[in-house]
């Protein structure tokens, strides 16, 4: 009887899964690098409670059209001014064809 089921929940359960997908993909489609790079830069710090305060697109030389260098800065909510670890961050991310082929910091979080 349980193996009956479990096709016609699988089936119930499809949708909803194909929806969050679609939400996931759209969302993707539709942000700029910097608008992402900034989303990385609080993911990759989860504890640091940062608040993105500028975006910028970086110049690079490179032999594609298709890569984009994508800057982010923010401040750590959570620290005093002045004090270490550092209270403002940075980083960089690097897109090929729109996927994130490089992330990292250019300031902060821990010195």
């Amino acid at each position: 009887m349980r193996r009956a089921l479990l096709p016609v929940l699988l089936l119930l359960l499809a949708p909803a899964a194909c929806d969050s997908l679609k939400d996931t993909l759209k969302k993707v489609r539709e942000e700029s690098p910097t608008e992402r790079c900034g989303e990385l830069m609080q993911y990759a710090f989860p504890g640091g409670d940062i608040e993105v305060t500028k975006t910028s697109v970086l110049p690079v030389e490179t032999e594609s059209i298709a890569t984009v260098v994508a800057a982010a800065e923010g401040t750590r909510k959570n620290l005093a001014p002045g004090g270490v670890p550092l209270r403002e961050v940075a980083v960089e991310c690097r897109f090929d064809d729109g996927i994130l082929t490089g992330f990292r910091w250019t300031k902060g979080p821990l010195r």
